[in-house]
Protein backbone atom coordinates (compact mmCIF):
# COMPACT_ATOMS: atom_id res chain seq x y z
CA UNK A 1 0.00 0.00 0.00
CA UNK A 2 1.29 3.46 -0.91
CA UNK A 3 0.97 5.84 2.04
CA UNK A 4 0.19 9.53 1.53
CA UNK A 5 2.80 12.15 2.39
CA UNK A 6 1.56 13.06 5.86
CA UNK A 7 4.12 15.85 6.37
CA UNK A 8 3.09 17.64 3.17
CA UNK A 9 -0.58 17.29 4.06
CA UNK A 10 -0.12 18.66 7.59
CA UNK A 11 2.22 21.42 6.44
CA UNK A 12 -0.47 22.66 4.07
CA UNK A 13 -3.19 22.40 6.72
CA UNK A 14 -1.45 23.94 9.75
CA UNK A 15 1.43 25.92 8.21
CA UNK A 16 4.19 24.55 10.44
CA UNK A 17 7.62 23.43 9.24
CA UNK A 18 8.20 19.80 8.28
CA UNK A 19 10.73 19.49 11.12
CA UNK A 20 8.22 20.69 13.72
CA UNK A 21 5.51 18.40 12.36
CA UNK A 22 7.89 15.43 12.34
CA UNK A 23 8.75 16.09 15.98
CA UNK A 24 5.05 16.34 16.93
CA UNK A 25 4.21 13.08 15.18
CA UNK A 26 7.21 11.24 16.59
CA UNK A 27 6.59 12.40 20.17
CA UNK A 28 2.85 11.60 19.93
CA UNK A 29 3.65 7.88 20.02
CA UNK A 30 0.69 7.29 17.68
CA UNK A 31 2.40 6.86 14.30
CA UNK A 32 1.38 3.19 14.16
CA UNK A 33 -2.25 4.36 13.91
CA UNK A 34 -1.35 6.08 10.62
CA UNK A 35 -1.04 2.63 9.02
CA UNK A 36 -4.57 1.64 10.08
CA UNK A 37 -6.41 4.54 8.39
CA UNK A 38 -4.02 7.12 6.87
CA UNK A 39 -6.67 9.67 5.81
CA UNK A 40 -8.51 9.66 9.15
CA UNK A 41 -5.20 9.89 11.02
CA UNK A 42 -4.11 12.93 8.97
CA UNK A 43 -7.48 14.67 9.46
CA UNK A 44 -7.47 14.03 13.23
CA UNK A 45 -3.82 15.07 13.58
CA UNK A 46 -4.52 18.29 11.66
CA UNK A 47 -7.56 19.11 13.84
CA UNK A 48 -5.67 18.45 17.09
CA UNK A 49 -2.62 20.48 16.03
CA UNK A 50 -4.87 23.41 15.00
CA UNK A 51 -6.66 23.22 18.36
CA UNK A 52 -3.37 23.36 20.27
CA UNK A 53 -2.08 26.20 18.09
CA UNK A 54 -5.26 28.17 18.79
CA UNK A 55 -4.74 27.68 22.53
CA UNK A 56 -1.18 29.01 22.25
CA UNK A 57 -2.30 32.00 20.20
CA UNK A 58 -5.20 32.87 22.52
CA UNK A 59 -3.06 32.62 25.66
CA UNK A 60 -0.55 35.05 24.17
CA UNK A 61 -2.99 37.56 22.67
CA UNK A 62 -2.81 41.21 23.66
CA UNK A 63 -5.03 44.06 22.51
CA UNK A 64 -3.79 47.64 22.39
CA UNK A 65 -5.62 50.90 21.94
CA UNK A 66 -4.74 52.65 18.68
CA UNK A 67 -5.89 56.25 18.54
CA UNK A 68 -8.30 57.05 15.75
CA UNK A 69 -9.40 53.42 15.40
CA UNK A 70 -12.01 53.14 18.13
CA UNK A 71 -15.72 52.62 17.56
CA UNK A 72 -17.81 55.74 17.86
CA UNK A 73 -21.42 55.91 18.99
CA UNK A 74 -22.52 57.45 15.70
CA UNK A 75 -21.93 54.13 13.93
CA UNK A 76 -25.10 52.93 15.63
CA UNK A 77 -27.05 55.84 14.20
CA UNK A 78 -25.68 55.62 10.65
CA UNK A 79 -25.99 51.86 10.17
CA UNK A 80 -29.30 50.78 8.63
CA UNK A 81 -31.20 48.31 10.79
CA UNK A 82 -32.79 45.45 8.87
CA UNK A 83 -34.56 42.96 11.12
CA UNK A 84 -37.26 40.34 10.94
CA UNK A 85 -40.34 41.47 12.82
CA UNK A 86 -40.83 38.18 14.66
CA UNK A 87 -37.34 38.47 16.25
CA UNK A 88 -37.90 41.95 17.69
CA UNK A 89 -38.74 42.80 21.27
CA UNK A 90 -40.14 46.21 22.24
CA UNK A 91 -38.07 47.80 25.03
CA UNK A 92 -37.89 51.13 26.84
CA UNK A 93 -34.26 51.31 27.98
CA UNK A 94 -32.44 51.05 24.67
CA UNK A 95 -31.32 53.37 21.90
CA UNK A 96 -34.03 51.75 19.75
CA UNK A 97 -37.72 51.08 20.40
CA UNK A 98 -37.10 47.39 19.71
CA UNK A 99 -34.12 45.08 19.80
CA UNK A 100 -33.39 41.95 17.84
CA UNK A 101 -32.79 38.73 19.72
CA UNK A 102 -31.21 35.51 18.45
CA UNK A 103 -32.64 33.06 20.99
CA UNK A 104 -35.18 32.64 23.79
CA UNK A 105 -32.28 33.14 26.25
CA UNK A 106 -31.51 36.56 24.72
CA UNK A 107 -35.20 37.51 24.66
CA UNK A 108 -35.59 36.72 28.38
CA UNK A 109 -32.32 38.51 29.15
CA UNK A 110 -33.52 41.69 27.37
CA UNK A 111 -36.95 41.55 29.05
CA UNK A 112 -35.32 41.27 32.47
CA UNK A 113 -32.87 44.12 31.77
CA UNK A 114 -35.71 46.36 30.65
CA UNK A 115 -37.49 45.82 34.02
CA UNK A 116 -34.50 46.61 36.25
CA UNK A 117 -34.30 50.03 37.92
CA UNK A 118 -30.47 50.04 38.01
CA UNK A 119 -30.12 49.49 34.23
CA UNK A 120 -30.15 52.85 32.48
CA UNK A 121 -29.45 51.73 28.92
CA UNK A 122 -28.71 48.54 27.00
CA UNK A 123 -28.29 47.58 23.38
CA UNK A 124 -27.84 44.34 21.49
CA UNK A 125 -24.61 44.96 19.62
CA UNK A 126 -25.16 44.79 15.85
CA UNK A 127 -23.59 42.05 13.73
CA UNK A 128 -21.12 44.52 12.17
CA UNK A 129 -19.58 45.27 15.61
CA UNK A 130 -16.70 42.80 15.55
CA UNK A 131 -13.47 42.20 17.43
CA UNK A 132 -10.76 40.57 15.37
CA UNK A 133 -9.22 37.46 16.93
CA UNK A 134 -6.66 35.00 15.57
CA UNK A 135 -9.44 32.48 14.92
CA UNK A 136 -12.01 34.79 13.34
CA UNK A 137 -14.18 37.77 14.20
CA UNK A 138 -16.08 37.85 17.49
CA UNK A 139 -19.38 39.72 17.88
CA UNK A 140 -20.25 40.33 21.57
CA UNK A 141 -23.92 40.33 22.57
CA UNK A 142 -24.75 43.30 24.81
CA UNK A 143 -23.51 46.76 25.81
CA UNK A 144 -25.04 47.89 29.11
CA UNK A 145 -24.96 51.04 31.25
CA UNK A 146 -25.73 50.35 34.90
CA UNK A 147 -26.16 53.08 37.52
CA UNK A 148 -26.18 52.02 41.16
CA UNK A 149 -23.59 53.67 43.42
CA UNK A 150 -21.64 54.66 40.31
CA UNK A 151 -22.12 54.37 36.57
CA UNK A 152 -20.71 51.19 35.06
CA UNK A 153 -20.20 50.53 31.38
CA UNK A 154 -20.14 46.84 30.60
CA UNK A 155 -20.32 44.25 27.87
CA UNK A 156 -22.05 40.95 28.49
CA UNK A 157 -22.16 37.73 26.49
CA UNK A 158 -25.23 35.56 27.03
CA UNK A 159 -24.70 31.81 26.91
CA UNK A 160 -26.65 28.86 28.22
CA UNK A 161 -23.64 28.05 30.43
CA UNK A 162 -20.62 29.79 31.95
CA UNK A 163 -18.64 26.53 31.78
CA UNK A 164 -16.22 27.09 28.88
CA UNK A 165 -15.64 23.32 28.65
CA UNK A 166 -19.23 22.93 27.43
CA UNK A 167 -18.81 25.50 24.63
CA UNK A 168 -17.32 24.77 21.21
CA UNK A 169 -13.56 25.38 21.26
CA UNK A 170 -13.70 28.28 18.79
CA UNK A 171 -16.52 29.91 20.76
CA UNK A 172 -14.62 29.64 24.05
CA UNK A 173 -11.42 30.99 22.42
CA UNK A 174 -13.27 33.99 20.99
CA UNK A 175 -14.78 34.76 24.42
CA UNK A 176 -11.30 34.73 25.96
CA UNK A 177 -10.10 37.15 23.27
CA UNK A 178 -13.15 39.35 23.90
CA UNK A 179 -12.33 39.47 27.61
CA UNK A 180 -8.74 40.55 26.91
CA UNK A 181 -9.92 43.14 24.38
CA UNK A 182 -12.35 44.78 26.82
CA UNK A 183 -9.86 44.59 29.71
CA UNK A 184 -7.54 46.75 27.59
CA UNK A 185 -10.35 49.29 27.12
CA UNK A 186 -11.21 49.21 30.83
CA UNK A 187 -14.70 47.84 30.13
CA UNK A 188 -16.18 45.18 32.40
CA UNK A 189 -16.80 41.98 30.37
CA UNK A 190 -18.39 38.74 31.54
CA UNK A 191 -20.31 35.76 30.26
CA UNK A 192 -23.72 35.46 31.93
CA UNK A 193 -26.76 33.20 31.77
CA UNK A 194 -29.34 35.52 33.37
CA UNK A 195 -29.82 39.28 33.82
CA UNK A 196 -29.71 38.94 37.61
CA UNK A 197 -25.97 38.13 37.30
CA UNK A 198 -25.20 41.71 36.28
Amino acid sequence: MVLPDILSYLQKEVELTRGTLFKILKESGRLKDFLVNPQKFMENASALIKQELNKLIINGIKYEKISGHEYEMRLFEEEEIIRYLNDLLEVKKSVYDSIEYDSDLERKFAEDLDQREDIKLFVKLPSWFKIETPIGAYNPDWAIVKNHDKTLYMVRETKGTKDFEKLRNSEAYKLRCGRKHFETLGVDFKTVVEAKEI
